[in-house]
């Protein structure tokens, strides 16, 4: 029995004198650089550490909740050895690190105290005018009152009543105004990605040291609630060739940690990605098209959008496209990366995220200047580079539909650029065309895009009524057109343009069409397709004819002029 005794007190002394030999240090590191994924982060934390020979407890503190604790690691710039990394979470020290947040808290808790106040003084007074409501009867024990008295004392009772209404809908008025004003703090609060319910993280590091020295450690971890989306801006100053791409990207933080004056690497690599090394597998190819073609138009060319009600961002897959006549391709649904501020939602940052298709080997983008990208969940834009591309240019228009020319560019070079499909703000000229879409996936080495109408080529399609007739013969109605397109060019160098056009097709064997005039246009008879490459120099004119007759039974009725539906006011 009292070897037992003795040997639990030798292990409760040399328990008592390990703990008395744990150095424990509280760090407070800084955050000096973030490699930023698409979804998620590692941040590299820096600090300067005295250890003591012996063993010590390092704990760093304000650690971002989100980190994932499997992915810390820790180094020095000197021998030691480790012996354990934990996290914990510290409800305790966490302390506001945004002046902002703790002015409106403040703010909040002094209107608040206010309120109670108030509160308490209107319920003094509704006391009282519950007592003057319950002793409202003026005529008590006493059985015959003046005239006088009555009249005194159904005045003082008028009066009371009056100020005590008065007093008590001023403090009404008092405790909404204050009740308003808190309202607006914590909708600001909310901006600020502020939660009642804020905790700490903090990272625990025991090592053991030989002797005692001061360390320069290091501190890396992935968190998530943060990432970045490409974003572009294209422009050209006219249509010789050159165009400008400044690759961006917005970068957004809901980790809970500030990044202040950071350095920054952007990177498409997957953070979760396994250890394990990559199997080969077979390598399979199929037919894939982007969009049906049709026949008037022989390349698909993505068209900004500049209306505000227009969504590009909707959560779907790759951009979908259909075709109209003039042969542009319209964007009908784009993918969606949205940035905001909690409102309830299930998602706490209110970021959508959609799925993107990359390179299988990342990518990694070194930012030559610093950034503060705040933990509140808005995007904040980060330059990435610049490029100048090579481009041609040409013109299409169809005048049938649109009385306007429209600029088209075919810009080559861009897939050695190591884009990430994101929206592209377009520009011609130091003009704003609209927001477009680059889907890396699904461009070949050319990218083709829109910019928009041109107003310096004149393009006009006209009914020359002299040549047109409309008459019966025998049993049939005979109806000739002829139209005139004139085309001029008001800028000072040569354009390339695709001109179309159309002949009717009959559908029905009683109604037969004859072509009279197509000014040498290429035709295509299966659709009725006209198409005039025309090449026209600064400041010349050109123009086009089409004559046709449609011969059909005169008892029947064809439409030949083709209307859109639109929406207007009814009165």
């Amino acid at each position: 029995m009292n070897k037992l005794i003795s040997t639990l007190f030798a292990l409760g002394l040399a328990f008592f004198v390990y703990a008395e030999d744990l150095n424990e240090i509280k760090i407070e590191s800084s955050i000096e650089d973030v490699t930023v994924f698409l979804t998620g982060g590692e941040v590299h934390r820096t600090a300067e550490v005295k250890l003591k020979a012996g063993r010590n407890k390092l704990i760093f503190k304000r650690i971002s909740t989100v980190a994932d604790h499997k992915s810390v690691q820790f180094n020095a710039d000197k021998a030691f050895n480790l012996v354990s990394v934990s996290s914990e979470i510290d409800y305790l020290s966490f302390v506001d690190n945004n002046p902002r947040i703790k002015t409106l808290k403040d703010s909040v808790a002094t209107l608040k105290d206010k309120n109670i106040d108030l509160l308490n003084e209107k319920s003094a007074y509704d006391a009282e005018k519950k007592l003057l409501q319950k002793n409202n009867s003026i005529k008590g024990e006493q059985q015959n009152l003046s005239v006088e008295e009555l009249r005194s004392m159904a005045e003082y009772y008028r009066t009371r009543m009056m100020e005590l209404n008065k007093i008590i809908t001023q403090y009404d008025k008092d405790i909404g105004k204050n009740n308003t004003i808190i309202y607006r703090y914590q909708q600001q609060l909310t901006e600020l990605n502020y939660k009642e319910t804020v905790k700490s993280n903090q990272i625990i590091v025991i090592v053991d040291s030989d002797e005692a020295k001061t360390l320069n450690v290091d501190l890396k971890y992935i968190v998530s609630n943060c990432g970045w989306q490409a974003n572009y801006d294209l422009s050209a100053d006219n249509i010789d060739g050159a165009i400008e791409l400044k690759y961006k990207a917005k970068v957004y933080n809901n980790s809970g940690n500030d990044w202040n004056d950071v350095k920054m690497v952007l990177s498409t690599s997957d953070p979760n990605i396994s250890a394990s090394a990559p199997v080969l597998y077979p390598w399979y190819l199929n037919y894939s098209s982007l969009n049906n073609q049709n026949d008037f138009d022989d390349a698909g060319y993505v068209v900004p959008q500049n209306r505000a009600y227009t969504q590009y961002y909707q959560n779907a897959s790759t951009p979908k496209i259909s075709q109209n006549l003039d042969g542009v391709v319209i964007n009908d649904e784009m993918n969606s990366f949205e940035f905001g501020v909690g409102n309830g939602n299930t998602n706490p940052s209110n970021v959508s995220f959609k799925s993107i298709e990359v390179s299988q080997l990342s990518t990694e983008f070194n930012i030559k200047k610093k950034y503060t990208i705040p933990s509140d969940s808005k995007p904040y834009l980060v330059e990435i580079t610049n490029h100048n591309l090579n481009s041609t240019f040409s013109h299409k228009a169809v005048p049938k539909l649109d009385k306007d020319a429209f600029l088209l560019s075919n810009i080559v070079g861009w897939e050695k650029l190591d884009l990430v499909p994101g929206p592209t703000n377009v520009y011609f000229a130091d003009t704003y065309v609209g927001q477009s879409y680059i889907n890396t996936a699904n461009v070949e080495d050319t990218l083709r895009l829109s910019f928009g109408r041109d107003k310096k080529i004149g393009v006009q399609r006209k009914l020359l009524e002299e040549f047109s007739d409309k008459k019966v013969v025998g049993g049939n109605r005979k109806d000739s057109y002829t139209y005139e397109i004139t085309i001029k060019n008001n800028r000072n160098i040569e354009v390339n343009m695709d001109l179309f056009d159309q002949i009717p097709i009959s559908q029905d064997s009683d109604i037969s069409v004859s072509i009279e005039e197509t000014s040498e246009a290429d035709y295509n008879e299966t659709t009725g397709r006209l198409r005039w490459k025309v090449k026209i120099k600064p400041g010349e004119t050109k123009k086009y004819r089409i004559g046709f007759t449609i011969k059909y039974p005169k008892s029947k009725k064809i439409k030949v002029k083709k209307y859109r539906t639109v929406y207007s006011p009814s009165f």
